[in-house]
């Protein structure tokens, strides 16, 4: 009878420990979705401040153009150009422009994995 009390025992305690390593699990996915949540809002908040900031300084930069050539509309011409032209570039160089991104991406991809190989190493 002792022997049956000692099975069930070690059957709770597998039973415990394969709970325990599952809820690991989900903690540690849970707090990587986080990180990785976090980090993207702060890209978009990044992003969104970073445009606000250049529409602002290229309306600056278009008046102060008007300015200096004495027109109305001469400045707002000229900015407009040079961005329709770096769009045009941009839509142009399609592919190579993913390549690039690809490539950081991959770079900083392969970063992290090696940081969290490290710490885990650690560990």
């Amino acid at each position: 009878m002792a022997d049956y009390l000692k099975i069930n025992e070690l059957k709770e305690n597998v039973i415990k420990l394969i709970e325990a390593k599952f809820e690991l699990t989900k903690l540690t996915i849970q707090e990587k979705i986080e990180g990785i949540i976090t980090q993207l809002i702060h890209i978009i908040l990044t992003m969104f401040f970073g445009f606000m900031f250049v529409i602002f300084l290229s309306i600056l930069a278009a008046v102060g153009l008007n300015i200096w050539l004495k027109s109305q509309y001469w400045g707002f011409v000229i900015i407009t150009v040079i961005f329709g032209s770096l769009f045009g570039i941009w839509i142009f160089a399609k592919n190579s422009v993913q390549n690039i991104i690809q490539q950081v991406v991959e770079k900083i991809v392969d970063e992290k994995l090696s940081q969290e190989q490290e710490k885990n190493g650690d560990s």
